[in-house]
């Protein structure tokens, strides 16, 4: 009796599994017979609503990649990387627009309102994309606070410790001087000046605001009055045996004032800090805006062809 239900059971799933299996075939064989009937009106109508919802599909795609692209160029840390992703971005950017344009003309010639709406907000979207990476990723190749870095942390460094050493070698050789006590005063006053300039050349490089970076500035000023006050007293007080001495401390800051003028120099074109802050602040908003739209687009294609296919 048991082994005749559990039979009766197994034909009755199987008998299902069958009819839905017959069904789904006729679906596919109806969906099939709709497409080789329809009209050849209906048929156009589907194959460039097709044809539209790839290029769109692209479009999303190559958005988002020339967007990373743009991300790895702003934080690359060399000029040939940033060139580079910077590359990859306008390559991917113009596959946007290239696709665009080809969508552009399918719905122009098709006129449905929909389409035409979502697209004319992309065109604005898109407009706005290109004009913010028209700035950026020119500003991302330069890479001028790096550079900045890399003087004050490289030569800048190396100009300071010569200077140390060459005041160091002063006080040393005028140790016997009965002016020995005011050389090492106005030594120290003249490094310490100095090093205050080199200290502050890292928050004038990662600083945004002109009117603080004017600040640091006018600081820098001042200390370098110093260095040089200082510098001029050490040059009444040093004997003959320490002039040597002198002129080296006096050339080894004279290379820092060099480094230093161009540290500013590439500090004031904040091309990292201004690549960074557009990239994090107008383009992720207009990334996403581009991006909602395209999306609606993509949603109204697939309206369109599904009442093609009806």
């Amino acid at each position: 009796m048991h082994d005749s239900q559990h039979k009766t059971r197994a034909n009755l799933i199987l008998a299902g599994v069958i009819v839905l299996a017959a069904a789904a075939v006729m679906v596919v064989v109806l969906f099939l017979s709709r497409l080789t009937s329809m009209s050849p009106h209906l048929e156009e109508v589907f194959t460039k609503t097709l044809r539209k919802n790839q290029l769109v599909s692209s479009m999303r795609i190559n958005l988002h990649a020339s967007v990373e692209a743009e991300k790895s160029a702003v934080l690359a840390e060399t000029d040939e990387g940033s060139k580079q992703f910077a590359d990859q971005a306008g390559q991917a950017a113009t596959d946007v627009e290239q696709a665009r344009r080809e969508v552009e003309q399918l719905i122009e010639t098709e006129k449905i309102p929909r389409e035409m709406d979502l697209l004319r907000e992309f065109n604005t979207c898109w407009e706005r994309f290109q004009e913010i990476d028209r700035t950026l990723l020119p500003l991302a190749v330069q890479n001028t606070n790096l550079k900045a870095f890399g003087l004050s942390f490289g030569p800048a460094s190396e100009a300071i410790r010569r200077m140390e050493l060459a005041l160091t070698g002063l006080i040393d050789s005028s140790s016997s001087s009965i002016e020995a006590s005011r050389i090492v005063r106005e030594a120290f006053e003249a490094l310490t000046a100095a090093v205050k300039i080199h200290a502050s050349q890292a928050p004038h490089i990662a600083e945004v605001s002109d009117s603080k970076m004017d600040e640091i500035e006018a600081a820098m000023r001042g200390y370098d009055q110093e260095v040089d006050a200082s510098l001029n007293i050490l040059g009444e007080l040093t004997s003959a045996a320490g002039k040597p001495a002198l002129d080296a401390a006096r050339a080894a800051y004279a290379d820092f004032r060099k480094i230093n003028s161009e540290v500013i120099r590439l500090s004031r074109e904040n091309s990292n800090v201004r690549s960074l802050a557009l990239s994090l602040g107008q383009k992720r908003k207009v990334t996403a805006q581009c991006d909602e739209i395209l999306s609606a687009l993509q949603n109204t294609l697939q309206d369109t062809r599904f009442k093609a296919t009806r």
